[in-house]
């Protein structure tokens, strides 16, 4: 069963732990250079000094997590890096969390979203294209920088809808451990 959440502020630092047990192609994909376990540290650090400026969606099954975006806010700007297991990529993962970051992020009153992919990262860039979020290249990179249109009744409603479709797989998961469910 996929369940998506926001971790509590005193879930980050394993947030930076699980970015240091992805392998260093994974690493690659999200950074932009092969991170090492003490740029992440440093990452983590600069987060925990503004835990306001950060939020962390995470996706998870009953064998821990399998997705993440980190939602760096700046100002009335939101940066997102997605990151997904390789074993679970292909499977309309990042796309649901995608669809949730953007509500969240339009629901607050975010008007700009930023988003870094690197030339060689096909499935980001056609995550950015499927969201309408058209990159532009940068010296063999790719970002995209569009504005996000202020939130309505459907992205209040959505959003809504998708809490309370993640506590009741929650509650589900807790009641009757290793119960999948898709869809």
């Amino acid at each position: 069963m996929l369940t998506t959440r926001f971790l509590s502020e005193s879930e980050y630092a394993q947030y930076g732990d699980w970015m240091k047990s992805r392998d260093q192609e994974a690493r690659n994909l999200y950074f932009g250079y092969n991170a090492s376990d003490e740029n992440i540290d440093s990452l983590i650090e600069r987060v925990l000094a503004n835990p306001d400026d950060n939020y962390f969606l995470v996706a998870e099954t009953v064998n821990g997590w399998i997705g993440t975006i980190h939602i760096a806010i700046t100002g009335s700007e939101v940066e997102f890096g997605l990151m997904v297991t390789k074993e679970c990529r292909g499977q309309g993962i990042a796309s649901q969390m995608m669809d949730e970051a953007l509500v969240w992020a339009r629901n607050r009153g975010y008007r700009e979203l930023f988003m870094h992919c690197l030339s060689y990262n096909q499935p980001v860039k056609r995550l950015c294209h499927k969201y309408g979020l058209e990159t532009s290249n940068m010296l063999g990179e790719s970002e995209t920088k569009v504005t996000l249109p202020p939130p309505n009744m459907l992205t209040y409603t959505k959003e809504a809808a998708i809490r309370n479709k993640q506590m009741w797989r929650m509650m589900l998961r807790n009641t009757w451990p290793g119960i999948e469910i898709y869809g």
